[in-house]
């Protein structure tokens, strides 16, 4: 279609509000009803730009770095930044050739961040850019949620046998959490961006926040998890009290899990948020009490081994940040209404 010429339009006003009619045939084009949204930005020079309902913000979100020598190493921690804030492409040049060792490093990382792939790889320059169609979050994050559920029940699996062939199978893992970890965040991120993009994967602004902080407790999670199955790969007879209490902290962990994804707002408009409420500040109790007794067995083992001191610390970090969780998900309660929690 013909770019549309320059038109002006005389500002109309409502109360204390201008406005101006849009074109019908750039309406048209786009199928725009009276109900449609459009999203308005300005830009740095104050150009007001208006674009259709189907033009997502990623796509013109483009950033280009460019690395000497000494930069190489900084090529990781730019392109996790870059995807987790909604880039949908990015351009990587270099001043000398591209080494095979760099090359192999960024498509280990490309391939760890869901819907990143190198389109274009050249001798000094790679091009990466965002093929994804719309996701939603919550199946991701609950996905997340799960294969730290299958870590951390593996961990107290293999204290109960003493069997520590599995090992290193669970500390694989890790990787999806990461992976999901970084989804999430960066869905957040566009849901925060973009207004239209929240409505359409159907969440609010306090929703990617709570959901953010979510992602990043649960990998947390997921690291103390592999440092403790380090530790306890050490240790050749693991005392029964540190078993109890890492499948207390089980418990609590899949409490954790049940009510965070039990708080939607179809719960709070059936009128179960009062429920939800009693059960998410009832789980919050417990977690606080695991990590209490993770705590105090940490610093009452007189003769406990340095590994094992370690590892109660790290169960001890995973029931804190279990207890994080458990205030994220009373944290949304409230966000949803709910004013009397007692």
């Amino acid at each position: 279609m013909e770019s549309m010429k320059a038109i002006t339009r005389k500002l109309n006003q409502v109360r204390n509000s201008f406005y101006i009619y849009l074109p019908r045939p750039w309406c048209d084009q786009y199928n725009l009803s009276k109900d449609s949204e459009v999203r308005v930005e300005q830009t740095v020079d104050g150009v007001l730009r208006i674009f259709p309902p189907d033009h997502e913000s990623k796509s013109s979100h483009k950033v280009k770095y460019s690395f000497d020598q000494s930069g190489k190493d900084s090529i990781v921690n730019l392109l996790i930044g870059s995807y987790i804030v909604g880039a949908g492409e990015m351009e990587l040049h270099f001043t000398d050739s591209l080494d095979i060792n760099t090359r192999e490093d960024i498509s280990q990382w490309v391939r760890r961040l869901p819907g990143y792939e190198i389109l274009e790889e050249h001798g000094d320059s790679v091009i990466i850019s965002d093929t994804s169609e719309k996701q939603v979050i919550f199946p991701i994050l609950r996905r997340q949620f799960s294969t730290v559920k299958f870590m951390l029940t593996s961990l107290v699996e293999i204290m109960d046998s003493e069997d520590r062939s599995e090992a290193e199978r669970i500390i694989d893992r890790d990787e999806d959490v990461d992976r999901h970890r970084y989804f999430v965040e960066r869905l957040c991120h566009l849901a925060l961006q973009n207004p239209s993009y929240a409505r359409k994967i159907e969440i609010t602004p306090p929703d990617a926040l709570h959901f953010s902080l979510a992602a990043k407790y649960i990998e947390r999670i997921a690291d103390h998890i592999c440092a403790a199955i380090e530790q306890l790969v050490k240790v050749e007879d693991i005392p029964s009290k540190i078993l109890r209490a890492c499948e207390k902290l089980v418990d609590a962990y899949n409490e954790t899990t049940v009510v965070f994804f039990r708080i939607d707002r179809k719960v709070h408009s059936e009128g179960k948020t009062e429920e939800n409420a009693k059960r998410a500040l009832t789980c919050h109790q417990q977690t606080k009490r695991v990590s209490l007794m993770l705590e105090k067995l940490g610093s009452s083992s007189e003769k406990a081994s340095a590994k094992e001191t370690l590892l109660i610390l790290h169960l001890s970090r995973i029931a804190s940040y279990c207890e994080d969780i458990a205030e994220v998900a009373i944290n949304r309660i409230i966000e949803y209404g709910f004013n009397q929690v007692v």
